[in-house]
């Protein structure tokens, strides 16, 4: 395949004025011509290489238009080829579903695909949806590198209550009235199931008394729970250390036969599972809200828990919701039992 520079000059003198796109397409081709004579990099390759880096375009780009000039001159060059695909153009319900979820939620392209898919029957790839929110300046490009995980290991657990979290989150500017809030947050690992109650204070006494609820409310028996070092949750560390004593929760715990886990001190990540659910509860709903007191935030708190579990999909529940996993998980145990009678 030779380019003839006389021509390509020719050319670009020509169309330099009719096309830009035209334009750049031969000087790339102009300077792959110079780039041969010169280096005598023909056979090598490493001329594609060289213009690609001066016009930051791909190598198989400047071949194929190097092909097409060759083999039909500017005509060919100019050609595009067309997809016998239509265009797909998100409007009507499917942009506003998109623009609903992304303006109240802050869902990223993946989780809005799966509640359009499995909830609307609206399929639409990922491509598709990123570039509609990027067009609606909904995605904000961040530089910043995600630190790396030391925690690696994947952690399986199959039924409900065997493994579960619980935490603490300040609130200081969530009511109208600036009064302190803390927010109990409960999460189960296998399902996903999650309880959130907000306090005036974080005492012992009021971890239980969130627990007792938690046990109340829960569709499934609660083996063990998981906190951390808190003052709130053991007095391990407040406690003569030869006889450590047990707070009224830690008592609790041990009245209803249910096993307490303690994270070691400064392994924030151990707790993952609700340190997540405290996050997405900071990107899809702490900043729509402002409630006036303590009782009103409770209200909104319970049906937004309510919301999660039956609305929420997840993506480690293979995208179904918390309760359509409870359902199939019960189904799935009567199965079993039925078969063992049986045999």
């Amino acid at each position: 395949m030779i380019l003839n520079l006389t021509h390509l000059r020719s050319d670009f003198k020509k169309y330099r004025k009719i096309s830009k796109v035209l334009a750049f397409r031969l000087t790339t081709l102009i300077e792959l011509t110079k780039t041969r004579s010169k280096f005598a990099t023909f056979h090598t390759g490493s001329d594609y290489f060289k213009v690609s880096q001066k016009y930051d375009i791909s190598e198989r780009t400047i071949q194929r238009w190097s092909k097409s000039y060759a083999f039909g001159g500017v005509t060919e060059l100019n050609s595009k080829k067309k997809s016998n695909k239509e265009k797909i153009i998100i409007k009507g319900w499917a942009a506003y579903l998109i623009l609903e979820y992304r303006t109240l939620y802050n869902w990223g392209a993946e989780t809005i695909q799966a509640h359009l898919s499995i909830d609307h029957s609206i399929n639409l790839s990922l491509y598709k949806i990123n570039q509609f929110l990027k067009s609606n300046k909904l995605i904000k490009h961040s530089l910043k590198k995600k630190l790396k995980n030391k925690h690696t290991k994947l952690v399986v657990v199959n039924d409900p209550g065997v493994h579960t979290q619980i935490d603490v989150k300040h609130l200081p500017k969530i009511l109208a009235n600036n009064h302190k809030t803390y927010v109990y947050n409960f999460v189960d690992h296998a399902s996903r199931w999650e309880h959130k109650e907000a306090f005036d204070s974080y005492t012992p006494m009021n971890t239980k008394i969130f627990f007792e609820n938690v046990i109340k409310k829960a569709p499934f028996a609660i083996l063990s729970s998981q906190t951390d070092n808190g003052v709130e949750f053991t007095s391990k560390y407040i406690s003569h250390l030869d006889q450590p004593r047990k707070n009224i929760f830690e008592l609790y715990l041990v009245e209803k036969n249910i096993r307490h886990r303690l994270i070691p001190p400064g392994e924030k990540e151990l707790n993952g599972l609700v340190e997540r659910s405290h996050r997405a509860d900071d990107e899809e709903f702490y900043h729509r809200i402002r409630p006036a007191n303590l009782i009103e935030f409770n209200k909104i708190l319970y049906e937004h828990s309510q919301w999660r579990n039956e609305n929420r999909r997840k993506k480690p529940l293979g995208w179904k919701t918390t309760f359509e996993w409870l359902c199939e998980y019960s189904m799935k145990a009567e199965n079993t039992v039925e078969v063992k009678l049986a045999s």
